[in-house]
């Protein structure tokens, strides 16, 4: 199946389509032209064919994250590209799985901000979310107008460390007739 780039200069992106994501793009494309022919005869309304997507809510039963972490931000730029580079050749092995029928990448990674006080929270802060900063609190002003604070306020947040990381996410399918992720060695 060719893929052509709609951008100036056209390139054939098929290099970058595994049999995972040809799958994907199938099932998209029957789909839109299932939505559109309801619409077309007048069964559905246009709103139909733009809802948002349903890959983390109704998409995939199973999913595997990958998390990126850095104590910079320069640091996390480098470090996530190279990690989203690979997920692709992840994804390829992936679909080589005797218990994995498709494996979905999500289009793109979730950049979160953790602030930790030890070297325990930023372990922890590169598998969970329980030192996240909230993305409307990160860059909002102190409480108390930005003016003097407490020495021991002051200290704790010198000491802080900040953990940059970056998630992203595959939708997984089984095979007919598998539950699980067991590896079987081939003889």
């Amino acid at each position: 199946m060719p893929i052509i780039t709609p951008a100036y200069p056209s390139m054939c992106a098929t290099h970058n389509i595994t049999y995972s994501t040809k799958t994907v793009i199938q099932r998209e494309l029957k789909r839109g032209g299932d939505i559109t022919d309801k619409i077309m005869s007048g069964k559905a309304p246009w709103k139909d064919l733009f809802v948002k997507h349903t890959f983390f809510t109704q998409g995939y039963k199973y999913y595997l994250s990958i998390i990126s972490a850095s104590t910079t931000e320069n640091a996390q730029l480098v470090w996530s590209g190279l990690v989203e580079s690979k997920v692709r050749l992840l994804v390829g092995g992936l679909e080589n799985h005797d218990s994995i029928a498709l494996a979905h990448p999500f289009n793109k990674g979730f950049e979160r901000v953790h602030k930790c006080q030890n070297e325990e929270q930023v372990e922890k802060a590169k598998s969970n979310l329980e030192f996240q900063i909230p993305a409307t609190t990160a860059d909002a002003p102190a409480a108390n107008g930005g003016g003097p604070q407490d020495e021991a306020q002051t200290n704790s947040v010198e000491k802080a460390t900040t953990v940059y990381t970056t998630t992203w996410y595959i939708g997984l399918e089984l095979r007919e007739g598998k539950s699980s992720f067991h590896h079987n060695p081939k003889t």
